[in-house]
């Protein structure tokens, strides 16, 4: 997913129990997209299924103060 278009991840990935897995990528638009379909499609090609995709494209100044932290190096 993050190979596929010019996207960062926003913090860490978290699972929610055995199944249910949360990624937070943040980039323009179009790249968010590409990287969006194409974890889908590789979730698809593993025979894994999707519960939900969201991209919010324009989000409020507020919403980066709930977004997870990046872990620092």
């Amino acid at each position: 997913m993050l190979k596929a278009a010019n996207v960062e991840l926003a913090g860490p990935m978290t699972q929610v129990g055995n199944a249910l897995v949360t990624a937070c990528v943040v980039g323009d638009v179009a790249a968010v997209r590409a990287a969006v379909d194409a974890g889908a499609q590789a979730v698809k090609a593993m025979g894994g299924d999707i519960v939900s995709v969201h991209v919010i494209a324009r989000p409020h100044a507020d919403v980066d103060g709930v977004l997870p932290k990046k872990a620092l190096k």
